[in-house]
């Protein structure tokens, strides 16, 4: 209930009646939860939240066993971009959001971020789904891959690139056709033990090279 009502700033009646909640007091109780969990910030008068906070949010609901489904519908695009792009920034890589090329065809990439000293990228292609088969996953990773690969003819300064799928899913990382599929819950160990899953990651060349990460 409180995802959708996080705002840059927002006062406590304003939180209540964006929320649903009933009564000052529990949606008061949330607010203080919330700021005590590293969500938000308090002021005097109000409380303010970041682009990323929606996002920390919805893994703490779902580590609280709140429905996935539920969760889903309040996230948007953007709050996936937002979230993975900050923790590589963090992590050392320059991130970027919503990559457009039109040549040699059309083709988009959620967030791209780039270590320009190993020359590595890690190319994430955020997935807003509830369920979905292998042979839906399977086809999801080829694209990914096809993508990368695309990516990396744009991009000179790229002698390496990951592509991985993003999702809300909470499981244990995975790899389908060599493609890590990431619950964001896990994304930011993910950044940090890469060298770790080398052996089994799908790790697409410009030029050959050792990768030093």
């Amino acid at each position: 209930m409180a995802i959708p009502a996080l705002s840059p700033e927002i006062t406590l009646e304003e939180f209540q009646a964006k929320s649903g909640f009933i009564g000052k007091t529990t949606a008061r109780g949330v607010l203080e939860y919330l700021v005590k969990s590293g969500i938000g910030q308090i002021s005097q008068y109000s409380y303010s939240f970041s682009k990323v906070d929606r996002m920390k949010l919805a893994i703490l609901a779902l580590q609280r066993g709140n429905d996935i489904e539920t969760i889903s519908r309040s996230l948007s695009w953007q709050d996936f971009e937002a979230f993975a792009s900050n923790l590589l920034n963090l992590s050392g890589y320059v991130a970027e959001c919503n990559l457009h090329f039109s040549k040699p065809s059309r083709m988009q990439i959620d967030v791209v971020g780039v270590n320009y000293n190993s020359q590595l990228a890690i190319v994430a292609d955020c997935k807003h789904w509830k369920r979905n088969d292998l042979s839906s996953i399977s086809a999801y990773a080829r694209r990914q891959a096809e993508r990368t690969s695309k990516l990396l003819v744009h991009r000179r300064r790229i002698s390496h690139a990951i592509p991985i799928i993003l999702t809300l899913h909470a499981m244990d990382i995975r790899f389908v056709e060599g493609i890590p599929l990431v619950p964001v819950a896990k994304f930011n160990s993910f950044i940090e033990e890469v060298p770790l899953y080398l052996s089994e990651i799908k790790v697409i060349s410009g030029i050959p090279a050792h990768i030093d990460v």
